[in-house]
């Protein structure tokens, strides 16, 4: 009976290659994976033509969504090798390793012990270091990585001694006591392990294949004289927790980071290079780097190619390899191909150094049925996942790019971010722009919520059923809405509705209502919704716009100055949201509750400044009055601070009267030139951040106008009448210009 510990790196490719080696030389008839034992069960989808790598095992507690793992693997990967060696040539293989459940409880425990309070002092904090930097360490090597890429994985020698050396150095390092992390765990899965080939070897197999970690292969050995022991360390392991595996797509920029089991890789990209190339393996990879430059309109040459791998060649020789590395042919390929542009050498380590790859799975996995119904959207609206961000331009105006979006704001509901808008449809558009990009981890977000219904649409409305019985704020509720008819839920939207009466009828809080009237006013104007909804919600708004017309000075009493700036800005929105409206009643008690704020004490000169701006614009200031107020708010004598605040407010993001309105900008002028130099220095901040506001054509005509000085005709009546304009001839197109803008 024999047996063969064969040691491994994991997503190793020159393990990958002498272990094939190694298994066509032994044949095995059976072969055992360092993996967590339940996850032999997704093993039998091994060979289906659907299983595509990279993927992942997805091992799960469906009882605790919290207690959940990935093992990914990609076409290199040693394990992922010898589980197609051995269905190939139709012989069983299983996975070894510690139950997931038990990691699972046991990480419960920690996190449960955590939580009490402890003392530790510094001298007990003990910081792990890979075995392997030990040697690299003493041999002149950077890291252990880099010492095991020279010696294991780049050599072509004899597979079978290349694994008995991996056992010699690994014997070596545990005899001079050194210590993995997790040194507690990987005795309690060593000896699950060595108790697996016992009972395999009970099972009456005679020529195991044991493929594991390297660091493990040497306490595989001993498995007579270690029987005792393990019983001993295994009888206080318990995995009572049934676990879930299923198979899903995993993607190369997965692989590059440290997540699920196993190390991560640097460059998957590279890795899938070098396993798919036999002969010529650099040349073919500075011939795929020449073909993405020219992609992106760079002229290269075969010349370029030949240099480059000159210059790598001659880098390895100067650094005594006797193998060229990705790391002389990055040098190379930056100087030769790139001129020394290292934004161009980036875009190779995205594109092809990582890669973009995503595996696929089959269709009959047992998956949950949201995930099924997931699937099939993504079949059906000819949508594909991918690792990378891609921008997704959608014409409303489609039925296909139509549904996509639906798809994406019912996604964007349950909090299933693949889908980000990034450019929102505003009025008279039929464009949406979304990013998309997809991580594994959002299909452990699809299986936690799975309670909610069995399909996208059904788990989005019974999510917008829940956060209704806990709502407690309008502009929530407000927000809701607005995805809710992006998402087509039109019976979500009544029900917020409903929500949103019963809380306008307690609510108190101004700037809630606030917040929220802009958003229930552009629904009522511009949303897709029923006119019973219509009605409901003008109701809505119009007992919302009577509690903030009654309480909106009060609110504005003796705030600071960051909570004024805030309601400056809500105070804006929601004077364009009630032009919108269109409620004439409306607008003139809008009007009314500004004047009384005007002449309110105590409130914030940047409200102040804002205030009179709206009524300004508004009409509802006589020319007589605008001057005066204007006049004793840019008082020479006054606080410039004060000033500077009124002036933010009044201007609100709009230089173009101070263009027009001659005596203001005397005003403005005067009170500047006679500021002291050092209060100048401290206004400069608050000053920058009004001006910045503007557009660039205005702030450019500003500094034109201010090289001229003051301006000698300060003629102005705001509005009400002056000899450049006939403003009785232009109130005659205001209810045709009124027709188009939807007022």
């Amino acid at each position: 009976m024999s047996i063969h510990i064969l040691g491994i790196r994991h997503h190793g490719v020159g393990s990958a290659k002498n272990l094939l080696e190694e298994l066509k030389r032994i044949k095995p008839d059976i072969v055992l994976i360092e993996a967590p034992e339940e996850i032999t069960e997704a093993f039998r989808y091994i060979g289906h033509k659907e299983l595509v790598p990279p993927v992942a095992v997805m091992a799960y507690d469906a009882n605790n969504l919290n207690n959940c793992v990935f093992y990914p693997f990609a076409a290199y990967s040693p394990e992922w090798v010898a589980m197609n060696y051995a269905h190939e040539k139709n012989i069983p293989f299983r996975a070894m390793d510690l139950p997931a459940a038990v990691s699972f409880a046991n990480k419960e425990k920690e996190d449960n012990e955590s939580n009490e309070p402890k003392v530790e002092s510094i001298e007990t904090v003990q910081h792990w270091r890979d075995p392997m930097d030990y040697i690299a360490e003493v041999a002149g090597f950077p890291s252990g990585e880099a010492w095991w890429e020279f010696h294991f994985e780049q050599k072509k020698d004899n597979a079978q001694e290349h694994f008995e050396a991996v056992i010699h150095v690994m014997q070596a390092l545990r005899m001079e006591g050194i210590k993995s992390s997790l040194e507690e765990e990987n005795i309690a899965r060593e000896a699950y392990m060595r108790q697996l080939i016992r009972k395999t070897q009970n099972e009456m197999y005679n020529n195991i294949a044991v493929i594991c970690g390297a660091w493990h292969a040497p306490a595989l050995q001993n498995l007579d004289g270690t029987a005792k022991n393990d019983a001993k360390i295994l009888k206080a392991v318990k995995a009572k927790t049934k676990i879930t595996v299923s198979w899903i797509p995993w993607t190369n920029a997965r692989l590059s980071t440290f997540t699920g089991y196993g190390a991560g890789i640097y460059s998957p990209g590279w890795y899938e290079h070098l396993w798919n190339s036999e002969t010529n393996t650099e040349i073919a990879w500075l011939t795929r780097v020449a073909k993405l430059l020219r992609k992106k309109g760079m002229d290269i040459s075969t010349a370029h190619i030949i240099e480059a791998y000159t210059l790598s060649r001659s880098l390895s020789s100067l650094r005594n390899k006797y193998y060229i590395s990705l790391q002389e042919l990055n040098e190379a390929a930056l100087s030769v191909m790139c001129m020394g542009d290292s934004i161009l050498l980036e875009l190779i380590k995205n594109e092809l150094i990582i890669g973009h790859s995503i595996g696929t799975t089959p269709p009959d996995i047992p998956k949950v049925p949201l995930q099924s119904d997931f699937e099939e959207n993504l079949k059906k609206l000819r949508l594909v996942l991918s690792g990378t961000q891609k921008e997704q331009v959608l014409d409303l105006r489609k039925d296909l790019d139509l549904q996509r979006s639906i798809f994406f704001n019912r996604l964007r509901l349950l909090s299933i971010s693949w889908a980000t808008q990034i450019g929102v449809r505003s009025k008279g558009t039929f464009k949406e722009s979304w990013l998309l990009e997809w991580q594994p981890e959002m299909m452990i977000k699809l299986i936690d919520i799975a309670y909610l219904g069995n399909t996208v649409t059904s788990a989005a409305h019974a999510l917008i059923v829940h956060k209704c019985t806990e709502l407690n704020s309008i502009a929530e509720a407000t927000s809701l809405i607005h995805i809710c008819i992006a998402a087509e839920l039109f019976e979500g939207v009544e029900i917020l509705l409903n929500k949103i009466l019963d809380l306008s009828v307690v609510s108190t809080d101004i700037l809630d209502l606030m917040q929220a009237l802009p958003n229930l006013i552009e629904v009522s104007r511009y949303g897709n919704v029923r006119k019973s909804d219509w009605e409901m919600l003008k109701t809505i708004v119009e007992q919302l716009l009577t509690k903030v017309f009654i309480g909106l000075s009060n609110a504005c009493y003796g705030l600071d100055e960051a909570n004024s700036i805030a309601m400056f800005e809500l105070i804006a929105q929601l004077n364009v949201s009630i032009a919108v409206f269109n409620e004439t009643s409306f607008s003139e008690q809008w009007y009314q509750t500004l004047h009384l704020l005007l002449d309110k004490d105590n409130i914030h000169p940047i409200i102040l400044g804002c205030t009179c701006r709206l009524l300004l614009d508004g009409q509802q200031l006589s020319a007589e009055e605008t001057n005066v107020r204007i006049s004793f708010a840019l008082s020479i004598a006054g606080d410039p601070h004060i000033v500077a605040f009124w002036l933010e407010g009044f201007l609100k993001g709009s230089g173009i009267i101070l263009l027009y309105d001659n005596k203001l900008w005397n005003l403005l002028y005067q009170w500047v030139e006679a500021i002291p130099a050092k209060t100048f220095i401290e206004l400069l901040p608050l000053l920058r951040r009004t001006f910045s506001k503007f557009e660039f054509g205005e702030r450019r005509k500003i500094g034109e106008k201010a090289k001229e000085g003051l301006v000698t005709n300060e003629q102005n009546n705001y509005g009400h009448g002056t000899s450049d304009y006939d403003f009785e001839r232009a109130k005659e197109i205001l209810p045709i210009i009124k027709s188009l803008a939807g007022f």
